[in-house]
């Protein structure tokens, strides 16, 4: 991502930068700044309601331990925060501290809370109430124990994240714990320094259908197990075997699978109905494509992609077409339209460990669903 200074006449782009370079040191300045402006992170479209109340800095209030929280808050629902920063460009192993912390926290009462608020307090303004500002932040006439820190959320803020950390994110999140991931980017405007930032995991736009996502891959996980059902997902090869036969690239841009050279290859590809959802598989590399069959297979003569007005036979392709067999209707190709929801280069496909030799079956291991919903988004997240 670019940002840019808009002239009258022209537009220059800003320099990306790092803390370090800029002298800014991680506690002692990027994190007094988000302490008293958390907002940034938690709300950034309305400042002046961040949602959560700071409650400790630097917390360490516990036995056998010397670790610190960051920055421990409340949000309005009487959650526990606990806020992890970095200011380097890859995280680390941040989210493996992040959760030692959470599980440390989440017995907090709410007196406990009200003692080490007001500790906070204490360091910065003399007077302060912290049993009735955190009442009046609740909204609470009165404590209620019940009600009080019955979740911990994690939030992870860094200049970038690795590969393996949002892994993690996006698994841990399936697991139903609320761990989330802000980018803090620098970049030079000459004296100034220009904080883009930007909430990566899960994708604010994207929140709800991860949150569909995980629980239904729960729930399928929990049918599977009791016998009840299978996952929904299917696999299917691309078929692409000397790259002069069918081409990935092609069913990328054409939005298609298909099969053929016999009933034994094209008939389990006429099985497949609209709506079954499936995930694309290329020999010799991993998985690269998921999407959801919009029509029932038809002969790849016949098959006009979405968009186009001519059979795929008579548009560019990368691979060339066995006039011979197409003469033969026991071997023609059949194909399906598929509405991809993700596709990815040969270059980034998901590894399978063990991979399948059927061209098409249906995936009745709900760990390896859950598993490539995971890679597949979080590829996604980091291209």
């Amino acid at each position: 991502m670019a940002i840019y200074r808009m002239n009258a006449d022209s537009l220059q782009s800003l320099q990306k930068t790092t803390f370090s370079g800029q002298g800014i040191r991680e506690r002692f300045d990027l994190q007094r700044l988000l302490r008293d402006n958390i907002g940034v992170i938690t709300n950034p479209d309305n400042l002046e309601k961040p949602g959560v109340l700071i409650i400790a800095e630097e917390f360490s209030s516990w036995d056998d331990s010397k670790r610190r929280i960051d920055l421990l808050g409340i949000d309005s629902n009487a959650n526990l925060l606990v806020f992890e920063l970095k200011r380097d460009e890859d995280g680390g192993h941040m989210e493996l501290q992040a959760i030692r912390y959470a599980a440390m926290v989440r017995t907090m009462t709410f007196e406990q809370a009200v003692a080490h608020y007001q500790d906070y307090l204490d360091t910065r303004e003399s007077g302060a109430d912290a049993r009735q500002r955190l009442l009046d932040f609740l909204a609470w006439d009165e404590p209620q124990e019940g009600r009080f820190a019955q979740e911990v959320r994690i939030v992870l803020v860094a200049a970038d994240f690795g590969k393996e950390l949002t892994s993690s994110v996006l698994w841990l999140n399936e697991c139903k714990l609320d761990i989330r991931c802000v980018r803090l980017m620098p970049y030079s405007n000459g004296d100034q320094v220009i904080l883009d930032v930007q909430q990566i995991l899960p994708l604010p736009e994207a929140s709800e259908y991860m949150m569909r996502i995980r629980d239904k891959t729960i729930a399928v996980r929990e049918a599977i197990r009791e016998g009840d059902e299978d996952t929904g997902y299917w696999f299917m090869n691309v078929g692409e075997v000397t790259g002069e036969d069918r081409s990935w690239e092609d069913c990328r841009k054409y939005r298609f699978l298909s099969a053929g050279g016999g009933p034994q290859w094209s008939g389990p590809v006429r099985k497949l109905q609209p709506g079954n959802m499936v995930f694309a598989y290329l020999s010799k590399h991993g998985y690269v494509g998921l999407g959801t069959v919009v029509k029932e297979a038809v002969p790849l003569k016949d098959f006009i992609p979405p968009g186009e007005t001519k059979p795929l036979p008579q548009l560019p392709l990368s691979f060339r077409l066995n006039e011979e067999s197409s003469a033969d209707p026991e071997h023609w190709e059949w194909a399906i339209e598929i509405d991809w929801k993700r596709t990815l280069p040969r270059s980034d496909a998901v590894k399978d460990l063990k991979p399948r030799r059927r061209p098409l079956c249906k995936i009745w291991d709900p760990d390896l669903v859950a598993n490539l919903l995971r890679e597949f988004d979080s590829i996604t997240a980091s291209t």
